[in-house]
């Protein structure tokens, strides 16, 4: 599962997996009897990621909610301009509907990114 990480744990990330790579360089190998790579670097690694997993889980829902609430906005607009009485009503619901429409754009590219 992806992740969205701040840039403070980009950061954090590189430089654990920088002190991981070199504790594994220390160790004895892959077949070693020593393994000196220190189990809080992956604890806190694990933390992070987990953050950024659950980050992500309440980003996309966020992004999915909007989207659906903009498909409602055009279908709103689209019965208003159906049902306008008369001329300048109806111009008036062209204009939401041309907005509901870029709004829908909009959400419907920010969900593509999930």
């Amino acid at each position: 599962m992806p992740g969205s990480y701040t840039a403070r744990e980009k950061w954090e990330i590189a430089k654990i997996s920088a002190k991981t790579l070199k504790q594994a360089a220390a160790s004895d190998g892959p077949h070693g009897t020593t393994d000196i790579v220190d189990p809080r670097l992956g604890n806190r690694l694990e933390t992070i990621r987990q953050r950024g997993e659950e980050r992500y889980e309440r980003e996309a829902s966020a992004v999915f909610q909007k989207l659906e609430q903009a498909e409602n906005a055009v279908a709103k607009a689209k019965a208003d301009l159906k049902t306008a009485p008369d001329s300048r009503t109806k111009a008036t619901a062209r204009q939401a509907l041309q907005k509901a429409k870029s709004d829908l754009s909009k959400a419907d590219r920010a969900a593509r990114k999930y």
